[in-house]
């Protein structure tokens, strides 16, 4: 393999990242602008009970990351060409990911819409707004680092196999809800830093 080839990865893997981050620093830069709390207003924020979104963010997220982490565990453990061709091992995994997407599915959706969707005040409807830009960033770089490593891994072969479409599609998935908790948490912490209307 060309020597060159994994410093042009790393400059993309940058350049994709730094303009993964450019929603997340807007977003930042509207918190900003906000009116800042004082010291006993941010004691008194930050001694709060959590609200029921971020309850359920904390719980999302630990479903995700857990998730995420059996299942990174599974294929690093046996292989992605064991995942591809022995059934009960696919099923098993199948059904970790089915696990805990529907646990954060549910989790969110529950407190973010539906019938709660009165109960959530306009605190919560700002953090909600603002917690797709950490979502979009996660997913860019989550694909960036995909097609990196996976490009670099079969560069010679000249083809990716098959399983890993399979594998991408459920670690986007996963990060979609794993983005949208860590943004609400942010955005909660973020209002209480910075200040609240």
């Amino acid at each position: 393999m060309n020597a060159s080839v994994p410093l042009w990865s790393m400059a993309v893997l940058t350049v994709i990242i730094l303009i993964a981050i450019i929603p997340v620093l807007r977003a930042l830069r509207a918190w900003r602008g906000r009116p800042h709390l004082t010291a006993d207003e941010s004691s008194e924020a930050a001694a709060a009970p959590l609200t029921r979104l971020q309850k359920h963010a904390w719980f999302s997220l630990g479903a995700g990351v857990l998730t995420l982490a059996v299942i990174s565990a599974l294929i690093s453990t046996y292989g992605a060409a064991e995942y591809w061709h022995n059934d009960s091992f696919r099923l098993t995994v199948v059904g970790i990911f089915i696990a805990g997407l529907a646990a954060c599915a549910t989790l969110l959706t529950t407190s973010a819409g539906g019938l709660h969707a009165a109960r959530l005040d306009e605190r919560d409807r700002q953090v909600l707004s603002k917690g797709g830009a950490f979502q979009t960033a996660l997913i860019v770089i989550s694909l960036a680092i995909w097609l990196i490593a996976l490009g670099e891994k079969f560069h010679d072969d000249g083809a990716v196999p098959m399983v890993y479409l399979n594998l991408i599609f459920g670690s986007t998935v996963l990060m979609t809800f794993i983005g949208q908790s860590l943004g609400i948490l942010v955005g909660y912490w973020l209002g209480e830093r910075l200040g609240q209307a």
